[in-house]
């Protein structure tokens, strides 16, 4: 019986990950595994061999989701953070926030309505027309 590995579950055939790494536990080998999966997600949607800056912000981020990520397992376990953790944890949102802004992420365009959404619209349109 074959074994499947970590790399062949989580990428699917066209390279992008099927899912992202969400650590259980938070130790050495998992940050390991949660770093390599997100500097290689963050290379692959950059579309080309980052420059030595671009490395050092990717870093930036990786390091910051990790704390995060633990910082949200605390919480989901029923612990409470400090005041000094919850400013951090804000802190931190806004950094990463920046830093994915300064490696080109966007936020995604508002979608287009669809034709469908478009003629019930004009439908509603019209009788609203018609009883007036």
């Amino acid at each position: 019986m074959a074994t499947q590995t970590s790399e062949t579950r989580l990428n699917s055939s066209d390279g992008s990950s099927a899912r992202l790494y969400r650590p259980r536990r938070f130790n050495r080998q998992s940050k390991q595994r949660f770093e390599k999966n997100r500097i290689d997600e963050l290379v692959r949607h950059l579309g080309r061999e980052p420059s030595y800056p671009e490395k050092i912000l990717i870093s930036r981020v990786v390091a910051i989701e990790w704390d995060l990520r633990r910082l949200d397992s605390k919480l989901d376990a029923g612990n409470e953070l400090s005041g000094h953790d919850i400013r951090g944890r804000l802190a931190a949102e806004t950094r990463l926030r920046l830093d994915l802004q300064a490696l080109g992420m966007r936020p995604a365009a508002a979608r287009a309505p669809s034709l469908s959404e478009l003629m019930r619209e004009a439908t509603e349109a019209r009788q609203r027309g018609e009883a007036a």
